[in-house]
C-alpha cells in the first residue's frame, strides 16, 4: 500500500494512484523501517536518539505509540540485550509485537503496547524466536548450558501454553524455518563431535498443526548452504556439499511425495554437480531458480520440480540479488551496490534483468549507483489455504467447462474483430465513392471552362509514330576472291 522515503527528519509514506504524501513520521537518522504484515503498524529504528531508538507508530494516524532505547551487549535478567538490526518482530495478525531479552520474551499488545499479562514469557536462555507466518505462535530456542540441552519450544500466545519442546544435544548452532503456510516448522540445527572437531547437520521438522505436534529428524551428512520451502505445497529444497562450485540440490517432500500414502518426510530426487548457492522458489511453488552467486558469478538455472528437468540455463554476471513477482510470472535479478559504499567493486556491472518463470530474458538494464530493486506486494488472496487447496485438487472437474468458455471468448473475439474490419472496410468504401464524385464534379466544371476541351481525353490527342534509324558504326572490308 505505501511506498516509504527515508530523510534527515525522519520517513515519508506515499500512497494512492498519484503516489500522493500520506503520512510523514519525525524520527531523525532512521535506519530501518518495518510495516507490520497488515500494515497497521510500523517500526523505525534510529542510531543516534539515545532514549528513543525504537518508536512504535500507528500508521494511519501517525500517532506514536511507544519508544524504547537501543538494545545493550549484555544486561541482567529481564533487559533487552538485542542491537539495532533485530528489532521487535511483529504475529502475523498485527495483535502483538515481541522482543527478545535476557531469559525473557517480552510481547506487547496492539495498540496499547502494554505489556501482555503484565509480565514477560520466561524462556530460560533463548538465544532467538520468530513468529509463525499465520498463527499466534512463538518459536524460540536456547543453547546448552549449565548441564541444560539446547532446545526448540513453541509457545501459543496469549495462554502463553508450550505446544510442544524437543530437546537437542551437541549443538553449535540453530537456525528456525517457518513455512510460510505456517504448517511445517524446520529447524537446522549445527552439532558437534564429542571432540567438537567434526561438525554435521540435521533438520527438525515439526508438524505443527497436527495433533501433539510430531517432529521427524533428518539427518544431512554434507555441510548445508542453503535451505528453502516450497510456498503453497508441502516440498523443500536444500543445497548441501563440501566443495564451493559443484553442490547438490536436494529435493524432499513432509507428505512422502506422490507414490506414498505415508505423510513422512521423503527424498525424491537429488541434483548432483550443480553450481548453485541460493534457492527461490516461485511464490506459485514448482518453479525454482537455482542460483549461483558470490563466487559462482550469477549462474541461474530454472528448475521444474513437478517434471524434474531443467527448463533453462542463464547468466548474470555479478548478479547479488533475485526477486520473484508476487505473481509467479516474472524473476528480477540484480546487482546492487550497497548504500554506504561508493567504491563496490562491482559497480561497473550495476542493473538489473526480468525473466520470464520460464527463464526467457525480457528486459536487461544497466544503472550507475543502483541500490534496490523491489517489487511492489500484491493483496492477499481471499482464499484460505484450504479453499486455494481445494480448487487446486478439482481443477480438471472445470477444465472442460473452463475450455469451451475459452472457446466462446475466442469466436466472440474473433466475430468482433471481423466486424470492426468490415466496418472500417465499409467507412472507407463511402468515403472513396464521395471523394470520386467530388473529382467528378470538378472535371465537369473545368471542361466547361475550357468550353469542351477534356485535357484527360486520349480521343482529344492525335498520336503519330515515328520511326529513326540511328547508324552506329559502319565498317567496309575487301574480300578476296
Amino acid at each position: 500500500t505505501y511506498l516509504t522515503t527515508f530523510h534527515p527528519q525522519g520517513i515519508a509514506l506515499w500512497a494512492g494512484d498519484k503516489y500522493e504524501k500520506v503520512g510523514r513520521f519525525a524520527h531523525k537518522n532512521i535506519k530501518i523501517a518495518v510495516f507490520s504484515p497488515n500494515e497497521n503498524y510500523l517500526i523505525t529504528l534510529s542510531e543516534t536518539e539515545v532514549d528513543a531508538a525504537i518508536i512504535i507508530w500507528d500508521v494511519k494516524t501517525s500517532k506514536m505509540l511507544r519508544a524504547f532505547p537501543a538494545g545493550k551487549a549484555t544486561g541482567a535478567k529481564g533487559e533487552v540485550v538485542q542491537g539495532l538490526m533485530t528489532p521487535f518482530k511483529w504475529s502475523a495478525d498485527d495483535k502483538y509485537i515481541a522482543r527478545r531479552g535476557k531469559d525473557v520474551i517480552s510481547v506487547y499488545e496492539l495498540p496499547s503496547m502494554k505489556l501482555l499479562e503484565k509480565k514477560s514469557l520466561r524462556a530460560d536462555g533463548v538465544h532467538d524466536f520468530f513468529w509463525s507466518p499465520t498463527d499466534a505462535v512463538l518459536a524460540y530456542w536456547a543453547p546448552e548450558g549449565n548441564n541444560v540441552p539446547a532446545r526448540v519450544s513453541l509457545v501459543e500466545i496469549p495462554s502463553r501454553r508450550e505446544v510442544r519442546q524437543k530437546n537437542l544435544f551437541n549443538v553449535s548452532d540453530c537456525q528456525l524455518h517457518w513455512h510460510p503456510n505456517g504448517t511445517f516448522l524446520c529447524v537446522k540445527v549445527t552439532r558437534h563431535s564429542k571432540s567438537k572437531k567434526t561438525l554435521y547437520t540435521n533438520f527438525e521438522l515439526f508438524r505443527v498443526h497436527e495433533a501433539l505436534v510430531p517432529v521427524e529428524m533428518l539427518e544431512i551428512k554434507d555441510t548445508i548452504v542453503a535451505f528453502a520451502w516450497e510456498p503453497k505445497g508441502t516440498r523443500f529444497a536444500t543445497v548441501h556439499g563440501e566443495g564451493a562450485q559443484r553442490l547438490s540440490v536436494s529435493f524432499y517432500d513432509m507428505d512422502g511425495g506422490n507414490k506414498s500414502t505415508a505423510k513422512e518426510v521423503t527424498l525424491l530426487y537429488t541434483l548432483k554437480d550443480k553450481a548453485c548457492s541460493h534457492l527461490y522458489w516461485s511464490p506459485l511453488g514448482n518453479n525454482i531458480v537455482l542460483a549461483g552467486l558470490g563466487e559462482i558469478n550469477g549462474q541461474l538455472e530454472f528448475w521444474d520440480a513437478n517434471e524434474q528437468q531443467s527448463i533453462t540455463v542463464q547468466e548474470h554476471f555479478k548478479c547479488t540479488h533475485v526477486e520473484w513477482d508476487p505473481s509467479g510470472r516474472v524473476v528480477a535479478t540484480a546487482v546492487c551496490q550497497p548504500l554506504d559504499n561508493s567504491y563496490y567493486k562491482f559497480t561497473m556491472d550495476n542493473g538489473y534483468t526480468l525473466w520470464s518463470f520460464q527463464g526467457m530474458q525480457l528486459l536487461e538494464e544497466k544503472k550507475d549507483s543502483f541500490y534496490q530493486f523491489l517489487w511492489r506486494p500484491r493483496p492477499r488472496s481471499l482464499l484460505s489455504d484450504a479453499q486455494y487447496a481445494d480448487v487446486v485438487k478439482n481443477l480438471k472437474k472445470f477444465e472442460k467447462r473452463f475450455n469451451e468458455m475459452d472457446r466462446l471468448k475466442e469466436r466472440e473475439r474473433i466475430a468482433a474483430e471481423k466486424a470492426e474490419r468490415n466496418r472500417k472496410e465499409q467507412e472507407f468504401q463511402d468515403l472513396l465513392h464521395k471523394r470520386l464524385a467530388v473529382a467528378a464534379a470538378r472535371r465537369a466544371e473545368y471542361i466547361a471552362l475550357l468550353n469542351g476541351y477534356d485535357s484527360e481525353d486520349d480521343e482529344e490527342y492525335i498520336v503519330q509514330t515515328h520511326t529513326f534509324d540511328d547508324v552506329l558504326s559502319q565498317k567496309e572490308e575487301v574480300m578476296r576472291k
